[in-house]
């Protein structure tokens, strides 16, 4: 922790913005500067960095994270080192105070957070690109800004870090570890004890996290895993056994047996049936099934239906899987092989996750996963409750070249968010299917003050910042307003991994909005 704050701060403190820089770090690099007669404070928008603090008689260090801030104090030396492999970015922004002397004295290095800054640095980016110069509106808005960020980490230094926050953080790290190392021994005993928690507390907080017990998430990873190794019966139940973490196939047999309604060999049996994907939609209901499709064809392909026609014969595919087709095209597939064609925009897609498994005889499978699913929803609808309660919110898919506001009378994004999330949805939404949009302001007229945008997951945390900025700036009122970015991979289609992301990546952006609202209380 910092050391006590001066005296001298008891008195008014004069800050003076002086400008925005930019730092690109490549992948394993570092760079380092000291600044002689500026303070200022550093924002890491993505990814972490290492960070050294140095004065003339004193050396702190430690981590930033992705959304954090820290201070670097006039006088000191500052290195940032980026361990990672692709590049990252820090925002730099300085300022002066009343004299020369270090804003909190000799300060040790100290990360915070603020709700508000990823909207903030939008407009310090647009006055390091020149924006309008000489502008005395947007220097006394920075201006603003800027003693935001200092009373939010005065706040900070001052009253001690939740613990509970760093104990988020390690279960962020569990998880990652055990995705990364699931096929080897794992404690999770020593996981808990390793946190520096009760045991008690870590599996409280894991849960919070997964809606699941640390144990149960791990056999989920496990098993998954399983069926990619087993399906189509590309590898022996032995190996796949011990690639998967279990070194005694016999327990692995009887586990899979139970938790999926079918011996692994009977598995392996069903999924070699050569599958021929005619619709991309389906992707994600066969790959929670452990189902690589033998065949896959993008969508449009009936414009023309010809080469299709002779790319499915050279394959030779015992079963073909459609949505609805003219009588024509479905005469000729099914001159190929059996047709299953499923009219999959008439019924839910936990329904059609259920036919298609009953058609490939793997029903226990889906209804296993969907057990899963039931749970991780029941846990996410906690975090909603608790972080936006009645706050109605529009459903907006941001994408390049425009927006798509998602209503109450389409399934797509109504099934997730609105029906199983119990997102509350605003009185616009409840009286359209969706609307499609060149720009905000056109979505502003709907007039609901909270958002949440579905974005892909490489969009770049400078483009979330900028587009939260131009939504607050549409009406006043919407400053206090939530404003959410929940990632998501690949294509938004409606079906079952899609959403299983969707409700992830929606528990974890709310664990980081309460643990943002905790640190600025």
């Amino acid at each position: 922790m910092p050391e006590k704050l001066p005296d001298r701060l008891h008195a008014p403190v004069v800050l003076t913005y002086s400008g925005t820089d930019e730092l690109k770090l490549s992948g394993g690099r570092q760079t380092g500067f000291c600044l002689q007669y500026e303070h200022c404070f550093i924002y890491i928008p993505q990814s972490k960095m290492k960070v050294t603090l140095r004065s003339r008689t004193q050396k702190s260090s430690g981590k930033a994270l992705g959304g954090e801030l820290f201070l670097v104090p006039a006088g000191h030396a500052c290195t940032l080192r980026n361990r990672a492999d692709q590049p990252v970015e820090a925002v730099v922004i300085r300022f002066t105070t009343d004299g020369y002397e270090p804003l909190i004295g000799q300060a040790e290095f100290h990360t915070f957070r603020m709700p508000q800054i990823r909207m903030w640095i939008s407009d310090f980016r647009c006055d390091m690109a020149g924006g309008e110069q000489d502008d005395p509106a947007q220097f006394f808005q920075l201006q603003s800004q800027l003693y935001s960020i200092a009373s939010g980490f005065m706040q900070s230094v001052q009253k001690p870090r939740e613990a509970e926050q760093d104990l988020l953080g390690y279960v962020e790290h569990t998880l990652q570890h055990m995705h990364d190392h699931y096929s080897d021994m794992i404690d999770i005993e020593e996981l808990a004890r390793s946190s520096g928690f009760s045991t008690g507390r870590f599996y409280q907080s894991f849960r919070r996290h997964t809606g699941l017990s640390p144990l149960k998430y791990m056999t989920k990873i496990r098993l998954d895993a399983s069926l990619r190794l087993l399906a189509g019966g590309r590898t022996t139940i032995t190996d796949t056994a011990h690639a998967v973490g279990y070194p005694d196939e016999y327990y692995f047999s009887r586990l899979f047996k139970k938790q999926m309604g079918m011996s692994p060999s009977d598995y392996a049996l069903k999924t070699k049936l050569r599958i021929a994907n005619m619709t991309p939609v389906f992707l994600g209901d066969l790959s929670v099934l452990g189902i690589t499709p033998h065949i896959s064809f993008e969508r449009g392909w009936t414009n023309n239906p010809e080469p299709a026609y002779q790319q499915l014969a050279a394959a030779e595919p015992e079963l073909i899987l459609t949505g609805p087709l003219e009588e024509e095209v479905y005469a000729a597939l099914s001159a190929i092989a059996p047709v299953k064609m499923m009219y999959w925009k008439r019924y839910s897609w936990k329904e059609r996750l259920l036919d298609m498994s009953g058609e490939l005889g793997l029903s226990g499978v889906a209804e296993r996963w969907l057990s899963s699913y039931d749970m991780k929803v029941a846990n996410a609808r906690i975090h909603v409750k608790n972080v936006l309660g009645d706050l109605p919110m529009l459903l907006v898919q941001s994408f390049e070249g425009g927006f798509r506001v998602y209503g109450t009378k389409i399934k797509k994004m109504k099934d997730v968010f609105y029906d199983d999330l119990r997102v509350k949805p605003p009185l616009p939404a409840k009286q359209m299917s969706y609307m499609d949009a060149e720009s905000l302001e056109q979505i502003a007229e709907l007039d609901c003050d909270n958002v949440m945008f579905l974005v892909p997951v490489a969009t770049p945390q400078s483009h979330c910042d900028e587009l939260e900025s131009a939504w607050r700036r549409l009406k006043p009122s919407r400053s206090k307003k939530r404003c959410l970015f929940i990632r998501h991979r690949g294509v938004l289609n409606y079906n079952a991994a899609v959403y299983e992301n969707l409700v992830e990546e929606t528990v974890r952006h709310l664990l980081t909005e309460a643990k943002d609202d905790v640190l600025v209380k």
